[in-house]
């Protein structure tokens, strides 16, 4: 294959003036050499960034188990301002959004995501905020991009006659010129995802007679280096489709999304991926301003297969399920662990796909015992019947699990390598699914007693709440914990912990009220039905969606998707509104916007 460009003359390296990158809170992006485009700075950074360390204002959290806010997980005292809206993060394409945009563009599925940036900040350690966000672009990143780039321009013209309407090569002349015109025209707005604008398409066409004139490349080639280009370019690689007409807003200005950037936030929000034939179109004709069009595109998008990959996305970001095959467990008490994680993993998957694509209900997810189970997993659960690898559908008991907290995923990574974790387990629900914020813990807490000092890990644990240090927070998160005494470190079921009964009893205060439970099933059941619970599990979404924490200017969108919610028990609905709310549809500029221009 004739190579793109001499290493002296790459298409990195064929630079035009440009912008300068913004800053990203404290610091300036490293810079990732771009061009042909005319924007040099790659690392363009987050604007109007508000994420877990920037906590907004009226933030849930609070003592006991019981955070404070209301409903929607987000909101202080101030009644909810219909009209506002939060501020719109620049973000870069995550790996995954990479690979899918590759797959659509360029039929292209070659590349694995070994081949890009070693992956997104794993902000799960950030009480407030369950999910990944692309971090930024470092040297080494870099140069992953610009070989990531390179390899999907070399794969694009070998099979270039499948992407473009053309002949290539062309015959010279007019024939060239009409073909190249059809390029810039048709298919470079797929890269950017929207249209360009008459300085981009200068700057690709002195590129290409560079590569042409220069470089001596064919059409093809040519063609190529124009795509590497562009693959490398802030406006492939960042999520800021801007109408190209659009001026730059005053900051503070609620401003209302394109047709393209909603387009855009639609596809990456439902399918992980770039817009389809279909809301492209939509966005051309100026639809997309229109709720009601917002909605019929979001209920087409829902029905389509590639929606499963949002729900996936959502409950492995959420659960943290990428992590589950390195989760640490003793060898000597689980030789069997590394057997049933993947399997795990897998049942989660199946479990989600399962309920989205029947009744979408949130009570299912927290409380459903159809499930799915290969014959090591079934054993584990205690169903008998099931041989082979693959997973088959499978009734757990109801009286020892229920929905998604009580799966072994769930619990093998909350729980400690050898044994449960009550605390650990208990933040986890804390955290997830009452939206709570963790106060940071002292540096002196001590350790609880081993299992060798007597007496369950519950008595055990109460015992060292005792000490001033620990009990701050464990107070908070244990009698959560406590509801999943049942379940050992990897989530098997059991009676007896060190040789004595276990207790899994305790309360709750949800909606203003005192529950009792007696074990896990009650709790989550008790979860199911609260209205602050399915508040946070709106609020997870919208943080989800956005790439960023709540704000009180999200306020009235969010009361909009839990209502959804919790009116109908449907999270495809919840995600309808979402889709429809104001803060979806529009945003609050910022003074930086005024640098992406």
């Amino acid at each position: 294959m004739t190579q793109l460009a001499p290493p002296t003359a790459r298409a990195a390296d064929l630079q035009h003036p440009g912008l300068a990158p913004p800053r990203r809170r404290a610091g300036i992006c490293t810079v990732l050499a771009l061009v042909a485009s005319g924007l040099v700075g790659g690392c363009v950074g987050q604007v109007g960034k508000t994420g877990p360390d920037d906590q907004p204002p009226g933030a849930v959290g609070g003592g006991g188990n019981r955070p404070v806010g209301g409903a929607g997980g987000g909101g202080g005292s101030a009644p909810a301002d219909p009209l506002a809206a939060g501020v719109r993060p620049l973000l870069l394409l995550s790996a995954r959004e990479y690979l899918n945009t590759a797959r659509d563009l360029l039929r292209d599925t070659t590349l694995t995501e070994d081949a890009l940036p070693s992956g997104d900040e794993d902000l799960q350690a950030t009480p407030s905020f369950a999910f990944k966000e692309p971090h930024n672009v470092a040297t080494q990143d870099g140069t992953l991009l610009q070989g990531a780039a390179e390899t999907l321009a070399r794969n694009a013209v070998a099979h270039l006659a499948t992407l473009l309407p053309c002949a290539t090569p062309p015959a010279a002349g007019a024939a060239e010129t009409t073909c190249l015109n059809t390029f810039l025209t048709t298919f470079m707005p797929k890269v950017y995802r929207r249209p360009l604008t008459t300085t981009e398409t200068a700057h690709l066409m002195s590129l290409y007679a560079t590569g042409r004139s220069t470089l001596a490349l064919g059409f093809n080639d040519a063609i190529g280096l124009l795509l590497e280009a562009a693959l490398q370019s802030p406006q492939f690689l960042y999520h800021w489709e801007l109408d190209p007409a659009n001026a730059v807003p005053a900051a503070g200005t609620v401003v209302k999304l394109g047709n393209y950037e909603l387009a855009n936030r639609l596809s990456y929000f439902l399918w992980g991926t770039m817009p389809d034939t279909a809301l492209f179109a939509a966005a051309a004709a100026g639809q997309l301003g229109d709720p009601a069009v917002v909605e019929t595109q979001v209920r087409r998008m829902l029905a389509d297969a590639k929606a499963s990959d949002a729900y996936l996305n959502f409950f492995t970001d959420f659960l943290d399920l990428d992590t589950l095959a390195d989760t640490p467990k003793s060898s000597a008490v689980y030789a069997m662990f590394p057997a049933l994680a993947g399997p795990m993993a897998s049942e989660i998957k199946s479990f989600v796909t399962g309920i989205m694509g029947s009744t979408g209900g949130f009570a299912d997810l927290m409380t459903g015992t159809n499930s799915y189970a290969n014959q090591a997993l079934a054993s584990f659960y205690g169903v008998s019947g099931v041989t082979g690898t693959a997973l088959k559908p499978v009734m757990l008991n109801p009286a020892q699990r229920a929905g998604i907290l009580t799966s072994g995923a769930f619990l093998a990574l909350s729980g400690d390598t050898d044994e449960s974790n009550p605390p650990r387990r208990g933040k986890a629900i804390y955290t997830k699914f009452l939206c709570g914020v963790m106060p940071p813990p002292p540096n002196n807490v001590p350790k609880p007693a081993d299992a060798s000092a007597g007496g369950t890990m519950r008595q055990r644990m109460e015992v060292h709440d005792q000490n001033p240090c620990a009990g701050s927070c464990h107070r908070i998160i244990e009698p959560l914990g406590f509801a999943f005494e049942e379940y050992g470190g990897i989530g098997e079921f059991r009676t007896v912990d060190n040789n004595a009964p276990v207790d899994s009893s305790g309360t709750i205060v949800l909606d203003g009220q005192t529950h009792p439970y007696s074990n896990a099933p009650e709790l989550v059941k008790l979860l199911a039905a609260s209205d602050s619970v399915k508040g946070c599990f709106a609020t997870q979404w919208l943080r989800y969606a956005f790439g960023r924490a709540e704000t009180p200017a999200d306020q009235a969108s969010l009361n909009a998707a839990t209502g959804a919610l919790t009116s109908t028990g449907d999270i495809r609905e919840l995600i309808v509104a979402l889709t429809r709310s104001r803060t979806f549809m529009y945003r609050t500029a910022t003074a930086m916007e005024g640098v992406l221009k």
